[in-house]
């Protein structure tokens, strides 16, 4: 049986990616963040089902194995896309977006590459191994990506607020991130982290809801 703690949040990191589409669609922003609004729709199927088979099979079910690293893939990739998304919107010199997108797929082969050379991938079941070492390398790239555009973006001003607030939203996200995963490998027997890996996955949709309720007042505010 799961913790009752972990059970409840699950179920906030569910209401709140569900929440954060929900003003999306109310305040017609879907279309223009297609990959991020796909990336919260997809969290909630995938959150749905793994607590289901969690509860039903167990941590140790391959089942459960073989989903979590899928989905765990799908979703770093989504992000990926989510940030070539907020790119085309921030990024409006043709030349310096030509580059930038250039550059990004080079990166996600180089992810792929990486992964089936890392000797963990021959060592474990292939699948598995496979996408566990592109998740990874994925998630490299994302915040690799998410910093550069974060610090380009700070000496400029954008007329869209949104996706800058965004770029700021998810610079905190992959911080925490890495901060958490750092401590994890550093002492991995001191403490469980799941429930801070699941308050990380809550402020991503959260913080991106603020984002779009903030820009909204601001402009009440200022007509």
């Amino acid at each position: 049986m799961a913790p009752l703690s972990d059970l409840i949040a699950w179920a906030i990191t569910i209401v709140a990616d569900i929440f954060v589409v929900h003003l999306f669609l109310v305040r017609w922003r879907f279309r223009r963040f297609l990959f991020l609004n796909f990336f919260f729709l997809f969290s909630v199927v995938i959150e749905v089902i793994l607590c289901a088979s969690f509860l039903r099979f167990g941590l140790a079910s391959i089942w459960y194995s073989y989903f979590h690293f899928f989905s765990e893939a799908l979703l770093t990739v989504l992000l990926f896309l989510s940030i070539c998304e907020l790119i085309m919107h921030l990024v409006k010199t043709s030349i310096l977006r030509g580059k930038l997108m250039y550059r990004l797929p080079g990166a996600v082969v180089a992810s792929v590459l990486l992964s089936v050379s890392v000797p963990a991938f021959w060592d474990s079941h292939t699948a598995i191994g496979f996408l566990s070492e592109f998740s990874q390398s994925m998630f490299y790239v994302c915040c690799s990506a998410i910093v550069l555009l974060w610090v380009w973006k700070l000496p400029n001003d954008f007329e869209d607020r949104i996706a800058a607030q965004f770029v700021n939203v998810l610079g905190v996200y992959f911080s925490l991130s890495l901060l958490i995963h750092g401590v994890d490998q550093l002492t991995p027997h001191v403490a469980d982290l799941n429930s801070l890996h699941f308050m990380i996955g809550a402020w991503l949709p959260l913080g991106c809801g603020f984002a779009i309720v903030s820009h909204r007042q601001a402009k009440n505010t200022r007509y």
